[in-house]
């Protein structure tokens, strides 16, 4: 008889935490898929909130905490109004259509950015509770746009000859070849005792694990969670010191320890490239931009007058 009541409580208890934690699971879907902002007839939910947080945070390379929240909050409230108001023009004038290659070349652009292919891409988005389809959406959007744009003031784009042809010349008299780097990075406190003994296991850790992985174990930088990834940089807009220990470097290979104010830092040249002159180049590259200049003067008067007459409301 004792045996039988034990048996009936460990059943009421199974079946109390199961019914608890299907209320608990309820209760947070519940909250995810409320409706927090009302964009005319489009909602944001919480969920959109916190996607758009975590997808800021990834792609600008710092990691959301509690000093920074808010800012990211702000940000992310600010980027899901202005796509849901962008959405609602896009659908009135039934815009599909966009540049597939554009995508693909806005894709390519943020794994190189953080030092991986697509399908690395794909990984990273995962690892942060995010999904590539979070980001092309968020691309096709600004696309899908960027297509009605065009579509409704390409026969008001009108460029002065005169102004081109001399934007042309000082860009040519002035335009100097230029190299540009792709470099990751290890960061580490400067301290006055065991750094080489500190660097000696980052160049060993380096041989046996590889840099990204070393990057992630001993860097302090931010760029530590991509393996220390910091993409293209002009060689221009490197310091004097991190620039004369690396131009020499042959592709993959490692700079010395760079001692700076209060780190150290070890760098990795993944890759290299050079713009040399070429006037048809920049001829096509300041007629592309002038356009996209007067194009993108068109986006921001359309957007506002938009902005102006969509009701939004915070719930």
């Amino acid at each position: 008889m004792h045996l039988l009541r034990l048996l009936n409580n460990k059943k009421i208890l199974f079946f109390f935490i199961l019914f608890f934690f299907f209320n608990l699971s309820k209760t947070n879907s519940n909250i995810n898929n409320s409706i927090i902002i009302s964009v005319g007839n489009q909602p944001i939910t919480y969920l959109d909130l916190i996607k758009e947080m975590r997808l800021i945070s990834f792609l600008n390379k710092i990691k959301l905490d509690s000093s920074n929240r808010e800012t990211f909050k702000s940000v992310a409230v600010q980027g899901l109004i202005t796509r849901k108001i962008k959405e609602i023009e896009i659908n009135k004038y039934k815009i599909n259509k966009f540049n597939k290659k554009d995508l693909e070349n806005l894709i390519n652009k943020t794994s190189g950015n953080l030092g991986t292919t697509e399908d690395g891409l794909k990984q990273l988005l995962l690892q942060n509770n995010l999904n590539i389809n979070n980001l092309k959406e968020r691309f096709e959007i600004d696309l899908k746009w960027n297509t009605l744009i065009f579509q409704l003031y390409k026969n008001k784009v009108v460029l002065n000859t005169n102004e081109m042809e001399n934007k042309i010349r000082f860009e040519m008299e002035n335009l100097k070849e230029k190299r540009l780097f792709l470099l990751s990075e290890i960061e580490i406190n400067l301290t006055q005792n065991n750094d080489k003994k500190t660097l000696n296991n980052i160049y060993k850790n380096i041989e046996t694990e590889g840099f990204e992985n070393t990057a992630k174990k001993f860097s302090i930088s931010n760029s530590s969670q991509y393996g220390g990834n910091i993409g293209w940089i002009d060689e221009n807009n490197l310091s004097k010191k991190i620039y004369e220990n690396i131009k020499f470097l042959k592709t993959e290979e490692l700079s010395e320890p760079i001692y700076l104010d209060e780190t150290i830092v070890i760098i990795k040249k993944v890759g290299e490239k050079v713009f040399e002159k070429n006037i048809e180049k920049v001829k096509n590259k300041i007629v592309r931009e002038e356009k996209e200049k007067k194009l993108q003067m068109f986006s921001k008067a359309h957007y506002s007058k938009l902005e102006k007459t969509i009701q939004i409301s915070f719930l």
